[in-house]
């Protein structure tokens, strides 16, 4: 059995967690996953099969550019999860 993982995932969740309180934004879990996903939406997924495989996708991440482009997903993600927050609607 293969399996595979996005790597991009984690990569994004952990940016996210570094800069949270700079986006003068709801951080609910809600919100918080709204906007990640919002990000993820929005960057080539880095699928990988293997250990090694995920610490060379980890490795690129440190990529200067790479970097902004995340950081630049999950401020825009921020800024419409602001304007219209699902936080408060019934769950369903």
């Amino acid at each position: 059995m293969i399996l595979y993982h996005n790597t991009m995932e984690q990569i994004v969740e952990d940016a996210y967690d570094m800069i949270k309180h700079e986006l003068d934004c709801c951080t609910c879990e809600r919100c918080r996953n709204d906007i990640i996903a919002y990000a993820l939406n929005h960057l080539p997924p880095k699928y990988v099969v293997t250990a090694v495989g995920q610490a060379y996708s980890k490795l690129a991440s440190l990529k200067i550019q790479q970097n902004a482009d995340i950081i630049a997903a999950i401020s825009q993600g921020a800024s419409v999860v602001k304007q219209h927050p699902r936080h408060n609607e019934p769950s369903k």
